[in-house]
């Protein structure tokens, strides 16, 4: 046994060396500062006996610890743009075998701690206004230096559009720049166009702290321990992520918190359905949850046009769980969402001459294939592939000059407004079949972002400011402090947002493999239906990836909040709930 684990130490220092290696990271900087206890912790973890053997099933575990070590060795060679040879290759399957050791171990310390350092108990939680209050305060101080409030480019635009200075669209959801200008609105005309920032971004305010209080509350009353509910109130009410989106005219702070309002009706659903009490007091469900379902759905969709994507399929799911014992509820459910949603997009939007969102935003991942393509192939192309992508693009030939690998938009812009879908799909298809290498860098480099847990996650600071993008000139906003007192406490909130045990904490890749483990924990151990409110997490995943800019968190954001609330869930399942094979109480 010993010799095993020095065997996969060894093969593990290999990897970590390689990874460095790639890095260029050298003995003159902070190598052995970085390698040394790289090493013990792997040696730690290497020597840790698992507490119960393996709990997760080691072939899922091990597919899942290499596709994080291929993800991980990708960002590596992306990063360096190192040529492809066949030194690099060896380097690369020895780094992928160490890293998927190592973290298929870490995987199973992690199940193995939730399972036995379970922090779900018999306490009461947290009450709403207790949270609400710390919260509040806390946005309160966020809010103070930047008065009357912030506004990002996206918020620009929207009062653009209210104010008909630009034609109605819906490239920002209709509803939410209607909500946002009839707000500002009425501030404006009591007292001006300052007043009416303030009033939006106080409202603002008061709903996200109502709806995040209201969500660690209820959770918290599943049994955790007052003061971890506290220290999440705190955060939420301090850290430079949800403080600064909710002080800010966008439609971003408040899809956030809709986003997270209808994961964790979903998710105590699912308590009250799969396991039949809450902190050991037995309910029958009786669906008095639905209308919640429902309304936080049909927010989530009218604050984000890919929102229906988010919010369908785990309603769809709902259906068939329980051998189909509430279908008539949740089909119901399903159908009111849906029909809703599809009416107001085809038949209210048109009747108010309302253009809908672009057909291109769905092109981005493909038309940057097609240009990174034309970047590393510009030789094998047909003539009748040049003829197709003459007609779907302004200028073909200057793709791979326009090319930006974490942005589709100068490529999609260039798209003519009208084309023949089929054909260029056609041309696409075959083009990607004769080079698939080129269509995956294509696709790790936009996307990368959304799902490579090493890098630094970005936060909401950029909020800090009244944007010059699309600012309105007939609107003279204005703050009221000092540029001197904003700038530092931006740089001081900054730098504390870079701290790497405060960072974790707000990264969405890092939340996206946490919530994939925990997913692979329940369905694999419990069941497929435990895993329906973790969906929409992977829905949002899915549609960031076929968004044109990569690791905007603006598109992503909204996970992390999310995902501590289903921490909370999967433990709860972990102390309560029935395995595959129990019998049910």
């Amino acid at each position: 046994m010993r010799i095993k684990k020095l065997t996969q130490l060894f093969i593990v220092g290999i990897s970590l060396w390689l990874v460095l290696d790639l890095q260029k990271i050298t003995v003159d900087n902070i190598y052995f500062l970085l390698y040394l206890p790289l090493l013990g912790l792997a040696y730690w973890l290497l020597k840790t006996p698992l507490l119960a053997g393996r709990y997760l099933n080691g072939y899922f575990c091990f597919t899942f610890a290499a596709l994080l070590a291929v993800v991980t060795i990708w960002e590596v060679i992306d990063y360096r743009n190192r040529a492809v040879d066949k030194l690099l290759l060896v380097e690369v399957i020895l780094a992928v075998i160490g890293l998927t050791i190592l973290f298929e171990k870490m995987f199973q310390v992690l199940i193995q701690c939730s399972i036995v350092k379970n922090i779900i108990g018999r306490s009461k939680g947290i009450s709403w206004l207790q949270s609400f209050s710390i919260i509040s305060i806390g946005w309160l101080l966020y809010l103070l230096p930047f008065l009357p409030g912030n506004v990002a480019g996206d918020g620009n635009f929207q009062l653009l559009q209210f104010y008909g200075a630009i034609p109605m669209n819906n490239h920002q959801p209709i509803l939410s720049t209607i909500f946002e200008g009839e707000v500002f609105n009425l501030g404006r005309c009591l007292g001006g166009d300052n007043f009416g920032l303030f009033l939006y971004v106080c409202i603002q305010m008061l709903i996200c702290a109502l709806i995040y209080s209201w969500c660690i509350s209820r959770v918290s009353k599943l049994g955790v321990n007052r003061v971890i509910a506290v220290a999440c109130s705190l955060f939420v009410g301090l850290a430079p992520y949800w403080s600064f989106a909710s002080t800010t005219l966008h439609k971003d702070g408040m899809f956030l918190a809709l986003f997270a309002l209808y994961v964790t009706v979903l998710l105590l659903i699912g308590v009250e359905l799969f396991i039949g009490h809450t902190n050991g007091i037995r309910k029958k469900w009786g669906g008095g949850k639905i209308p919640g379902l429902i309304i936080s759905g049909l927010l989530v969709c009218f604050w984000r046009n890919d929102g229906i994507y988010m919010v369908a399929p785990p309603l769809f799911c709902l259906i068939f769980v329980e051998k189909g014992r509430f279908w008539k509820r949740f089909l119901l459910s399903l159908a009111i969402v849906v029909s809703v949603y599809v009416g107001f997009i085809k038949v209210a939007l048109p009747s108010m001459n309302i253009a809908p969102t672009e057909r291109i935003e769905t092109l981005s991942l493909p038309v940057q294939q097609t240009a990174r393509y034309l970047k590393a192939y510009p030789n094998d192309v047909t003539n009748h592939e040049k003829h197709i992508l003459a007609t779907t693009f302004k200028n073909p030939e200057k793709l791979r000059e326009i090319y930006v690998p974490n942005n589709a938009d100068p490529v999609k812009f260039s798209l003519r407004k009208k084309f023949n879908l089929r054909k260029y799909a056609k041309v696409w298809l075959d083009m990607g079949l004769r080079h698939p290498g080129v269509y995956l860098s294509a696709t790790f480099a936009g996307t990368n972002g959304y799902y490579v847990p090493w890098i630094l996650a970005p936060d909401f600071t950029w909020c800090g400011a009244m944007a010059d993008y699309a600012k309105p000139t007939f609107l003279h906003m204005h703050y009221v402090t000092s540029a001197k007192v904003r700038n530092r406490f931006i740089q001081i909130i900054g730098s504390a947002g870079t701290v790497p045990f405060i960072n974790i904490f707000f990264s969405t890749s890092i939340a996206i493999w946490l919530c994939l483990l925990m997913a692979l924990l329940m369905w694999t151990k419990y069941g497929f239906r435990f895993i329906v409110p973790i969906i929409p997490i992977f829905m949002n995943l899915l549609i960031c990836i076929a968004s044109p800019v990569n690791g905007l968190v603006r598109y992503s954001g909204c996970t992390v909040f999310a995902t501590f609330m289903l921490i909370i869930y999967y433990l709860y399942i972990l102390k309560f709930g029935k395995k595959k094979g129990e019998p049910n109480d």
